[in-house]
């Protein structure tokens, strides 16, 4: 089937996100609507780069992929991937990912910010009576915190600083509210 065939069947596509961008041969997402289907499809597939008539790069698709319903694609992200691990810590995702799972999100949420607390804790050498807003505070403060970033402007110090005490105290009166 020809390239012309192909499009001649597609009433719409979109390229919903792409693994090793820039890559020799990346992975693409696209969200696809066939004429023939009535329902909407992922494809999910291995493209190979390479260059156009003009000597313009462009990306070719190759066989090597699979294509299966939206509603299906979006059932198993929302059962097995709450929760992107690549962006949270693993001592985060080990404590409360089962919360997460069983839509138990303010006990995760609370959890989460335990784990900040300890390592925190841990990391500047704080007694165990040191915690919450004080314990952040010995921490990040601009002026001697041990955990301040000091390649950050100032400005940008006392923010985080303040956005993560904001957090912290936010977190532990919805706590106390909730008892």
């Amino acid at each position: 089937m020809s390239k012309s065939e192909i499009e001649a069947k597609i009433e719409f596509q979109k390229t919903i996100g792409e693994a090793n961008p820039g890559g020799f041969q990346p992975v693409r997402f696209t969200r696809v609507k066939y004429k023939a289907s009535p329902t909407a499809h992922i494809d999910i597939r291995r493209f190979q780069r390479g260059y156009d008539d003009e000597g313009e790069e462009q990306f070719f698709p190759t066989k090597v992929g699979f294509r299966f319903p939206e509603k299906e694609f979006r059932r198993v992200v929302e059962q097995y991937a709450v929760v992107p691990e690549s962006y949270v810590h693993p001592t985060i995702m080990k404590k409360c990912f089962a919360l997460l799972r069983n839509h138990e999100y303010e006990s995760a949420v609370l959890q989460a910010f335990k784990a900040i607390e300890v390592s925190v804790r841990e990391k500047i050498g704080a007694p165990a009576d040191c915690f919450g807003e004080r314990l952040l505070k010995k921490a990040f403060n601009p002026d001697h915190g041990v955990l301040t970033n000091r390649e950050l402007p100032r400005a940008e110090q006392f923010a985080f600083l303040n956005y993560i005490t904001g957090a912290f105290r936010e977190t532990l009166n919805k706590s106390q509210n909730q008892r």
